[in-house]
């Protein structure tokens, strides 16, 4: 075989090798092991006494758009909408808010596709009335407009977020605080499971971010929600046990092996559990069917 011809077919197979290991390779074994402790949650949701929330509201505030393979490792180049949303729970004479979506401001640096600037407005409506304000992980997307409410110091007070939350800096980029704004704020304890509100539970789960978690949300008719933040972007990642592909993962800074240990535990809830609604990070078909079946509803009070 000719020298050239040699070396032109080993650079084609290290580049097919890195192209499988970069984009489609998304093996179970090695992942960290993550439970979810259901009876132990459920008890911790019925823990707090007065009225669970009523219904669950959505806005859409904005959206991103990525490549198929870099939502799902495998999968195609074909482009894919990410919305980003924030999630409001009726009370009765009260609100709670979960993740406060991205600023105008954001929509730039962040290559937003879309911006909803009458979402976002009654989302910041939504955040200046409401008794709790909850974030599923500190990235921009979802920590966003936390940061830019102009009344910032009335929110915190109703704001819980976790300690690893109020110091992942970094990973807020480039949302911020502004300086100062966190002095003396005392953040929840980074506990595996914590209950915040009647209904509401906390469960840790770090790994997409140092301050991840998943929300558990019990309903007053007995309806139950998993708000999965960004652990998995959209259903698929569950449904088929598979992570980002592992060139977003480094991208994204995040743990690759814990995030796949969270996958497989949702794989096995979910069909556990088929009453149990996941809501994912960016998945607009999911919440898409969850307010056709009035399980959510559009649109903020």
């Amino acid at each position: 075989m000719h020298k050239g011809l040699r070396w032109a077919l080993v650079a084609t197979l290290l580049l097919a090798c890195a192209y499988y290991w970069l984009l489609i390779e998304s093996h179970v074994p090695g992942a960290e092991s993550f439970t979810i402790d259901m009876p132990q949650v459920r008890r911790l949701a019925n823990s707090a006494s007065g009225d669970k929330p009523s219904a669950i509201h959505v806005e859409q505030v904005a959206a991103f758009e990525f490549p198929g393979i870099g939502v799902m490792a495998g999968d195609s180049w074909a482009r894919r909408k990410l919305p980003v949303f924030s999630y409001q729970l009726i009370y009765p004479g009260h609100t709670a808010i979960i993740d406060t979506a991205i600023d105008p401001k954001l929509t730039k640096p962040m290559h937003a596709a879309e911006f909803d600037s009458a979402a976002y407005a009654r989302m910041s409506k939504a955040l200046d009335a409401a008794s709790l304000i909850l974030i599923t992980h500190e990235h921009p997307d979802h920590i966003g407009g936390l940061t830019a409410q102009p009344d910032l110091p009335k929110i915190l007070k109703v704001a819980r977020l976790t300690q690893t939350q109020t110091k992942s800096t970094k990973e807020m980029l480039p949302a911020a605080f502004p300086s100062g704004a966190l002095a003396g704020y005392s953040g929840l304890p980074d506990d595996p499971y914590q209950a915040v509100a009647p209904g509401v539970v906390l469960i840790r789960s770090a790994g997409h971010s140092p301050g991840s978690q998943m929300i558990f949300v019990q309903t007053a008719d007995g309806g139950e929600f998993l708000f999965l933040g960004d652990v998995a972007w959209q259903s698929q990642n569950i449904e088929r046990v598979r992570e980002r592909a592992r060139l977003m993962t480094w991208y994204l800074d995040e743990d690759r092996v814990k995030v796949m240990g969270q996958l497989v535990a949702l794989h096995e809830l979910r069909e556990a559990e088929p009453k149990l609604h996941m809501i994912p990070g960016h998945d607009g078909v999911a919440i898409e069917q969850l307010t056709e079946t009035r399980a959510l509803h559009p649109g903020f009070e």
